[in-house]
């Protein structure tokens, strides 16, 4: 009998029985054994070892098997079943297989909407069952005080998920599973499993923060220091953009004069998926727009989708070798029949084979034109999740996310060091350490929700959940994408969810992108925009465990180490937030010469308790001000109050002054 305990998490393994059970200070959590299993008929492979560690204050499980027969066999999935004692009261924290796929805490007995056929083998890990509440590589059970949380800590060469039984009587099984793929085990050969990681002794959001923390330092996550911020060609011109369009932006963000990094072209310079070096109407000189973008102050940006190829694409026709196929009989003639890949835009699309070296060539000079001949160090990489599609590879022994990994380190090689790329539509564990930044979430698009759609299909809704059931990825895994900013007048966002994301996107820390033609943002909007750069650091998202949109919001102020609070309704209906000054004021409670800061309407307002009715999807931002040191808590100027803009602010006579930008600035305070 082995036994390991961090804090109030006991692990115990019983290796007669091939038992682990998991307990809390109030007893049995979750009991099962584990299972492995050959891919097909025969074989014997069996558990060898199961060894028990401590971890980051959570206690990790690895399971190593064995090949015990006299013929090589092929593995399949390595399960570990438990039964769970959380009933009808629980809710079941879903993790997204990529980007877009839906991520919450629901209810138990509640899923969120099925896929579309043609969308499922974008947003679904297609070799899970699909009879079972799956979560991709992590999941975490709540009820009352009591929590749970569980994932994989290594994802570079198995898709791992969860598959969870739940009903109205509760959380019934919960299956841990690692999927071998068919590897090949010789006689008396052991293979080593990812480690699995528990937790019973936190609140969910402190769980998965813990576990994301130990992914990221075994798998070497890149985080760049700051978000980078600017502007995108997509929301506004989709797939019509032109040179010219690009250059009319260019120059209008020049006259603004708002501080943003990156100016990225998207989809549509291009003639089609796959065929990224054949420009489309309407684009001349790719290294000429570049170099104007360079050369007005802002990093060059470009979207490509580089593992992405449509039927009428002239490399499908060329290379017909070189895609994800079906399986096919032995001595079969020619390539097989490509996997489907999912459908867009009227077209089929197919997944390239990134284990075939020539594959990974084309990727190579693909991207070496587009960092180096072109001039594009911001890469926004799509679609990813094309080159882990399950299926037959050039490499028979390869894994499909070892296959992925080879695809996206062949295209950091050829982009360099100095490259920024963005993941999107990518599968998200086995993403860590190869990405400065990924999407977390679908894309925003011009409108709030699609009625019938989904909860991965474009829309803000699904992208405001996913950004926050997601945050606590920042700065552990990369940094997040929450997407672009739409804040035209025209679009059919009303303002109150205008302000709603921006106060998201600045509070949460991530990637501040805007996606408007200039020319059409107003007066409000820019205004808007400018107060959300730059982001906060980090944020902290409250409820992960208790709602499926979270409400709350709390990030730093760079300013003077206080905190700035985001309250949001995210109903259809208004609603009434509170927010009380004396959770944020001194130690002992006290808001004594201390002023409740309004961020959104940029004035002082009554406190210490401060409630504000909202409109459906409506925001509401607020800071605690000292008025007695002199010290300017961050920069009123920026909704998270904080950045290096603002210098020697002085609160005297009921007047704050501040230096902001090297201009002197001022705001009148009612503290009566």
């Amino acid at each position: 009998m082995d036994e390991r305990r961090a804090g109030a998490t006991a692990v115990t393994h019983d290796p007669d029985r091939r038992e682990i059970t998991v307990a809390d200070d109030a007893g049995d959590v979750l009991a099962g054994r584990i299972r492995a299993a050959t891919d097909g008929d025969g074989g014997q492979l069996r558990v060898a070892d199961v060894s028990l560690s401590t971890e980051g204050d959570g206690v990790t499980v690895t399971t190593t098997v064995e090949n015990a027969g006299d013929e090589p066999v092929r593995a399949g999935d390595v399960t570990l079943a438990f039964e769970t004692a959380f009933g009808a009261d629980a809710r079941v924290y879903r993790h997204g297989y990529q980007s877009w796929s839906s991520t919450g805490t629901l209810p138990v007995g509640e899923r969120f909407p099925a896929e579309d056929p043609d969308n499922a083998p974008m947003m679904n890990d297609l070799a899970a069952s699909t009879d079972a509440r799956v979560s991709s590589y992590l999941t975490g059970l709540v009820e009352g005080d009591r929590s749970l949380t569980v994932g994989f800590l290594e994802h570079d060469r198995y898709c791992t998920r969860f598959e969870v039984d739940d009903g109205a009587d509760g959380v019934g099984a919960l299956r841990a599973v690692c999927p071998l793929e068919a590897t090949r085990l010789t006689p008396g050969e052991r293979l080593e499993l990812p480690p699995l990681w528990v937790d019973a002794d936190r609140d969910l959001r402190a769980g998965v923060a813990a576990l994301a923390d130990r992914v990221g330092e075994r798998m070497d996550a890149r985080v760049p220091e700051t978000a980078p911020t600017g502007w995108c060609s997509w929301y506004h011109y989709f797939t019509d953009v032109t040179e010219a369009d690009v250059r009319e932006n260019l120059a209008e963000l020049r006259e603004w004069g708002i501080p943003v990094d990156v100016v990225q072209i998207d989809d549509g310079y291009m003639e089609a998926f796959g065929d990224w070096r054949s420009i489309a109407d309407g684009f001349e000189d790719m290294s000429a727009v570049a170099d104007d973008i360079a050369t007005a102050g802002y990093r060059p940006g470009l979207w490509l989708a580089p593992f992405y190829v449509e039927s009428g694409a002239d490399l499908y026709a060329d290379h017909p070798e070189w895609f994800v196929t079906e399986p096919t009989d032995a001595g079969a003639d020619g390539p097989g029949t490509p996997v489907d890949g999912g459908f867009r835009a009227g077209s089929a699309l197919y997944g390239l084979d990134t284990t075939h070296p020539e594959v990974l060539e084309w990727l190579r000079e693909t991207v070496s034109t587009v960092v180096d001949g072109w001039g594009f160090t911001y890469l926004k990489l799509d679609f990813l999740f094309a080159a882990a599609l399950p299926g037959e590879r050039y490499d028979p022994e390869a894994t499909r996310v070892e296959a992925y990994r080879r695809g996206v380190e062949a295209i950091a090689e050829a982009a360099g060091d100095d490259a920024f790329l963005l993941g999107c539509g990518a599968p998200m564990a086995p993403s860590v350490g190869l990405f400065d930044a990924m999407r977390v979430g679908p894309d925003t698009d011009p409108t709030w929700e699609t009625p019938g759609e989904s909860g991965s299909q474009p829309g803000l809704k699904n992208a405001v959940r996913n950004t926050l059931t997601r945050n606590f990825l920042h700065r552990r895994w990369w940094l997040n994408d929450p997407d672009c900013q739409l804040v035209r007048d025209t679009s059919d966002l009303t303002a109150a969810e205008r302000e709603a994301f921006a106060a998201l996107v600045a509070t949460t820390g991530g990637v501040n992108v805007f996606s408007d033609r200039l020319a059409e943002i107003g007066p409000a909007g820019r205004r808007l925009l400018e107060r959300s750069i730059p982001p906060a650091t980090d944020g902290e998202v409250a409820g992960l465990g208790e709602e499926r949109f979270p409400s709350r919001v709390v990030c730093d102020r760079p300013g003077d180490g206080a905190a700035t609070v985001a309250l949001f309704n995210w109903a259809d209906e208004p609603s009434t937030v509170r927010f009380d000054a004396r959770e944020y004021g001194r130690e002992d409670g006290s808001v004594a010469d201390r002023v409740v800061w309004d961020g959104l309407a940029g004035e002082v307002v009554e406190g210490p308790v401060v409630e504000r009715e909202l409109p459906p999807h409506g925001a509401a931002v607020f800071a605690v001000v000292d008025a007695e040191t002199g010290d300017l808590l961050g920069d009123a100027a920026t909704l998270t109050g904080g950045s290096d803009r603002a210098a020697e602010a002085t609160v005297r006579d009921g007047t704050l002054a501040a230096a902001v930008d090297g201009e002197d600035v001022t705001f009148a305070l009612d503290t009566e």
